[in-house]
């Protein structure tokens, strides 16, 4: 099942043909820093790290100003934003529906129309077809407010609709325009280098994943996902590097992570929770890594490989060599306010890709969670995992867990009330299980289809993570409160 042959294609290219230069500073020919683009790096990667690094406090939390300005455009205009919302679901079912019927042999575009429309961009499998375009039917009733008690709820479209498609719908197409001033203009060479020397040996990937890790943690996990899909199609990461690193690190954002403290009432010690999160992400990473499936896919690229160069040196080295690198790809680049465009538009493609979907499966998900008993059903085995950690509320925990991947929001809602050291404890697991299968797991197969990810192997990565968070979150939650931290 996990075999490395389930991920290989013979169209693509095996790392084993790619041998990446290896560097010291003397082997590096330094070039002359001319104005124009040291300006550009320099300009580039500091609106792009202000708008995902810098942390800002607004309305009482910890957050950073691309959240802000998403919070600020739903809160002025939330109306235009669910109209534009549904527009890009709509757009994506309709784009797939003519690439599908074309590809068929249902219609027959000429090419010129086919290059026009990036048909190729909008193919996908029949399934993900009939999800986009039922996307657009769950769809209509939400935006005009009619249907079903069941439909319009807050705890069912509240959740999907409200509180994550709007959001990813404003938060992914302003997100790229960010994402691309880094990733274009010299700010990916510059951290990927600065991070080879811990990324290498701790997790086997490149140091450049380091910018798609903070670009999930400090904006979101679907801006991680732009990210790494940007670097993969230029050849810079292979299939076992995306797969880690949309599985491994592409968690929640520290800005969900404050607004469960928020609702847990735990913000008076949201530092420590941070500091605790981290650490588990980090930790489960650097596990997961050696272990199947993981380990066994295969190191294939689809593009033409862009490998980093293997360089040694001192610290100062390193930094000379990033700024050059950085300086280097700034002056080939475009400027930034071409940059800045092409990636508005690529993130709003990939979004209309998308949004269908995720309601499609969220919606079923959020149901099954709301009216029946199932999550509660199989959490069971795990109540008394939970008391031999020593975790407070143990029933209430295990099924906060299990429902942790299907939603995170949902699952932390089940420990309100519950003692600070569950509390923290499922802020730490939910906020580290990465794969939601409301969100995230469906919008990681509909990307990385040429991979392929698939749901099976996203079930048994989710089992793993919770199986190695759940010790791990224990020890560090308890070893905090023993510190009086908690």
């Amino acid at each position: 099942m996990f075999g490395s042959n389930a991920w290989e294609d013979d169209d693509h290219i095996s790392e084993e043909s790619v041998d990446p230069e290896s560097k010291t500073i003397e082997d590096i020919d330094l070039i002359k820093k001319r104005f124009r683009p040291t300006a550009k790096f320099i300009a580039a990667f500091t609106i792009g790290a202000f708008f995902f690094l810098f942390p800002m406090e607004w309305d009482g939390q910890t957050t950073i100003p691309l959240d802000v300005v998403v919070t600020i455009i739903q809160d002025a205009a939330l109306y235009p934003v669910e109209v534009f919302t549904f527009l890009l679901i709509a757009a994506g079912g309709l784009f797939t529906t003519i690439s599908m019927a074309h590809y068929q042999g249902i219609i027959s575009l000429d090419q010129a129309t086919v290059d026009r429309l990036e048909l190729d961009y909008w193919k996908t499998s029949n399934l993900f077809w009939a999800l986009r375009v039922f996307g657009i039917v769950v769809a209509i009733p939400i935006l005009f407010r009619f249907g079903p008690e069941w439909l319009l709820s807050d705890a069912t479209s509240g959740v999907v609709w409200g509180a994550l498609l709007l959001t990813i719908a404003l938060v992914i197409p302003i997100g790229a325009i960010f994402v691309n001033l880094l990733a274009e203009l010299g700010g990916l060479q510059f951290v990927g280098t600065l991070a080879q020397p811990i990324m290498k040996p701790a997790f086997n990937l490149p140091g450049r994943a380091a910018l798609d890790g903070s670009a999930s943690w400090l904006g979101s996990f679907s801006i991680g996902y732009y990210l790494t899909r940007n670097v993969f199609d230029r050849g810079g990461y292979n299939k076992r590097e995306v797969f880690v690193i949309c599985s491994c690190f592409a968690t929640a954002n520290l800005g969900t992570v404050g607004a469960i403290a928020a609702v847990l009432g735990i913000l008076h010690v949201f530092p420590v929770v941070v500091a605790l999160y981290l650490l588990s992400v980090l930790i489960t990473a650097a596990i997961l890594v050696r272990v199947p499936p993981l380990s066994t896919i295969p190191d294939e690229f689809i593009a033409e490989p862009d490998p980093e160069p293997v360089f040694t040196g001192s610290v100062p080295d390193y930094f000379r060599f990033a700024f050059n690198e950085a300086v280097k790809t700034a002056e080939q680049g475009s400027s930034i306010t071409r940059a800045a465009v092409v990636g508005l538009i690529d993130g709003m493609k990939l979004t209309a890709m998308m949004l269908g979907t995720i309601l499609s499966i969220g919606m079923g998900v959020v149901l099954l969670n709301e009216y029946t008993a199932f999550f509660e059903l199989i959490a069971i085995p795990l109540i008394p995992v939970m008391t031999a950690f020593g975790i407070p509320d143990p029933q209430l925990a295990a099924s906060a867990i299990i429902i942790g991947g299907a939603e995170m929001f949902i699952a932390a809602t089940l420990v309100v009330g519950a003692e600070t050291i569950t509390q923290v404890f499922i802020v730490i697991v939910v906020s580290s299980q990465a794969i939601f299968f409301a969100a995230s797991a469906p919008m990681m197969v509909d990307m990385f289809d040429d991979i392929p990810i698939r749901f099976r192997d996203l079930f048994v990565l989710f089992v793993q993570r919770t199986i190695v968070l759940i010790p791990v979150a224990a020890a560090l939650t308890h070893g905090a409160a023993a510190l009086g931290m908690l």
